[in-house]
């Protein structure tokens, strides 16, 4: 008999340790969870309060960040190109003030009112390219055509899209003084 009892004290010691050993895996595994929800909701707010400081700091002149800044921008630009080459094959333009996506047809946002800005195709480029390169040559006025360029990289560079569209008149309207 005492062989059964040891037997049985030691599958009673055994199962204790395994049920332990289960239970601490499972609380090894909640605190795990637990930590990286809480470091997750840290990183949300380090993201929050890095948001807040650039929209509060991208215009000073003296920055703390401002490699920083400028690769935010560039990221910016590059976005929202990808949007609107993303609009363009969908047949939408994306409202300036208030997001809402449009019919390419729209002259207005529907949500807001808003002149809507319409991204150039391809074809208007390489047509006011076009415009520039004949008036330059018929007329040999090097001098504003290689203004018009000089507008034209501007105009590439403007991150503003009604300052875009401003430039892009002024940009037609000397392309046809050259013409005439």
């Amino acid at each position: 008999m005492e062989l059964f009892d040891k037997l049985g004290d030691t599958i009673v010691s055994v199962s204790k340790d395994a049920t332990q050993k289960a239970k601490d895996f499972s609380d090894l595994a909640r605190i795990r969870m637990e930590l990286r929800a809480k470091q997750d909701y840290l990183n949300k707010l380090f993201l929050e309060i890095g948001k807040i400081y650039y929209d509060a700091h991208k215009d000073d002149e003296e920055k703390e960040f401002k490699e920083q800044m400028l690769l935010v921008k560039d990221a910016q630009e590059v976005i929202e190109e990808l949007k609107q080459q993303l609009g363009q094959i969908k047949g939408m333009v994306t409202c300036a003030e208030c997001g809402q996506e449009m019919p390419l047809e729209a002259d207005y946002c529907s949500k807001c009112g808003t002149k809507l800005v319409k991204p150039k195709k391809e074809e208007e480029e390489v047509f006011e390219a076009e415009v520039v390169e004949d008036a330059d040559s018929e007329e040999g006025n090097a001098e504003t055509a290689a203004d018009v360029q000089e507008t034209a990289s501007v105009d590439a560079e403007a991150a503003d899209p009604v300052q875009e569209k401003e430039i892009v008149t002024e940009e037609k309207e000397n392309a046809e003084e050259i013409i005439k």
